[in-house]
């Protein structure tokens, strides 16, 4: 076998869909299949079930293709640091974010400036987010991840820097019996057609953990992987929501700002933390761009 059998092989792991990985890997669909089936010959055994409608993994795809991300990134890595040595850094970077508007955190001029510094590493981005992202990060498949979870909700093996805490608040219609009150718990919540935000996602953990400590439960009608869209519907009436403050800020008409109700849950907070693999990742695009971002951005408690 050889890496470009592995990269074939990834890559229709990832999209489940022949057509579509021959097209992200610049190759015909029939030299993919015909490449795959060789693979296969080789290894002694089917890597992938595939029907008219549908590709999944074998057991011993799933092996075979966990062994070749590694095998591939480690060469990505040896590729940059071999082309460092003249001082240029190259390769790709993989960032997973929570959210790239609607925040303090200037995400898209750090982007900006790395882009500037490096232009010949190739940046790819993710809405990997909370549990998700921080099993991208222990598999490598993300470099570096801004998340939505506390330090103590994630597993070994990942650093950790804080960047902001921002308060959670509720989101009612513009009807609604609530809107103006400015303050409510979510035990008066309980009853709502509640718009929830999907699972695995940092939001999604600090909304559960918040109910969990108001003793009450939830009546979820929609997830949606946008709190934007959740701040929406939530003004039109579809049903109620929680998100960040500053995504109900910045979506809320100023009109309507009423809308918006304080939590009475103090510990009702949504982190931004830059994480990453501990130790480092060792590739040069990623150690440039933690450097940067550790300059860049502020930390909570820094001023």
């Amino acid at each position: 076998m050889d890496l470009r059998q592995m990269e074939y092989a990834v890559a229709i792991a990832d999209e489940l869909n022949f057509t579509r990985a021959a097209a992200r890997c610049r190759i015909g669909q029939s030299g993919l299949s015909h490449q795959i089936t060789q693979l296969e010959l080789e290894v002694g055994t089917r890597l992938f079930e595939r029907t008219s409608r549908n590709v999944r993994l074998t057991q011993a795809g799933q092996t075979f293709v966990a062994s070749a991300r590694q095998v591939l990134k480690v060469v990505q890595e040896m590729h940059a640091e071999i082309a460092s040595l003249d001082g240029r850094v190259r390769g790709r970077l993989r960032i997973g974010s929570v959210t790239l508007t609607a925040s303090d955190i200037d995400q898209l001029g750090l982007l900006r400036e790395y882009q500037e510094a490096y232009p010949s590493v190739e940046v790819t981005l993710s809405d990997a987010d909370g549990v998700e992202a921080a099993a991208q990060l222990l598999t490598g498949e993300l470099e570096v991840a801004v998340i939505g979870l506390h330090d103590h909700q994630l597993p070994q093996g990942i650093a950790y820097h804080l960047l902001r805490l921002v308060p959670l608040v509720a989101v009612v219609g513009r009807q609604h019996p609530l809107r103006g009150a400015g303050v409510t718990d979510l035990g008066k919540l309980a009853d709502e057609r509640f718009l929830d935000y999907a699972p695995d996602t940092g939001l999604r953990v600090q909304v559960d953990a918040a109910f969990d400590r108001a003793r009450a439960r939830r009546r979820s009608v929609c997830t949606l992987r946008n709190a934007g869209d959740l701040v929406s519907l939530a003004v039109e009436g579809i049903g109620v929501t929680v998100v960040p403050r500053p995504v109900a800020d910045a979506i809320v008409p100023a009109d309507h700002a009423d809308c918006i109700l304080r939590l009475h849950d103090c510990h009702a907070l949504q982190p931004l933390a830059l994480t990453h693999r501990d130790p480092a990742p060792a590739s040069p695009a990623a150690q440039a761009f933690l450097r940067l971002a550790l300059a860049r951005l502020p930390r909570a408690g820094s001023t």
